[in-house]
C-alpha cells in the first residue's frame, strides 16, 4: 500500500472513531437526561424534607444540649437541698418526738400523785 493509501485508510478510521465517539456522547446525554428526569424529582422533594427534619432536629441538638448544661449546673444544688430537706424532717421528727416524751413523762409524773390519791379516796368510800 501507498502512503496516499494508507493515509486515506487512517483518515477513515478516525472518522468511524469520530462517528463513535459522538453516537457514544449522544447515547451519554440521553441516559444522563433519562436519568435526571427520574430521579431528580425524587430527589428535590427529599432533599427539601430532608433540610426540614434536619432543622427541627439542630434545633432539638441544641435544646437538649442546652439543657443538659442547665442540668448539669442543677443537679448539685437540688442534691445539697434534697440532702438539707432530708436532714430539716429528721431533725424535726426528732425533736417532735422529744418533746412529745417529755410531755408524756411530765404528764405521768404529775398525775401518778393524782392517781394515788384517788385510789385512796376509792377505798375510803368502799370502806365507809
Amino acid at each position: 500500500m501507498s502512503d496516499e493509501e494508507l493515509r486515506s485508510q487512517i483518515n477513515r478510521i478516525a472518522i468511524e472513531i469520530e462517528k463513535v465517539e459522538e453516537v457514544a456522547k449522544q447515547k451519554e446525554a440521553y441516559i444522563k437526561n433519562r436519568v435526571n428526569d427520574e430521579f431528580d424529582p425524587q430527589i428535590s422533594e427529599i432533599e427539601s424534607k430532608l433540610h426540614a427534619q434536619q432543622d427541627i432536629y439542630d434545633e432539638l441538638i441544641k435544646n437538649i444540649d442546652e439543657l443538659t448544661s442547665k442540668k448539669k449546673e442543677l443537679d448539685p444544688i437540688v442534691k445539697d437541698l434534697k440532702k438539707k430537706y432530708d436532714n430539716l424532717k429528721k431533725n424535726k421528727e426528732k425533736v417532735l418526738n422529744e418533746k412529745l416524751k417529755a410531755i408524756a413523762k411530765e404528764k405521768k409524773i404529775k398525775t401518778k400523785p393524782i392517781d394515788r390519791e384517788i385510789k385512796l379516796l376509792e377505798k375510803e368510800l368502799k370502806a365507809g
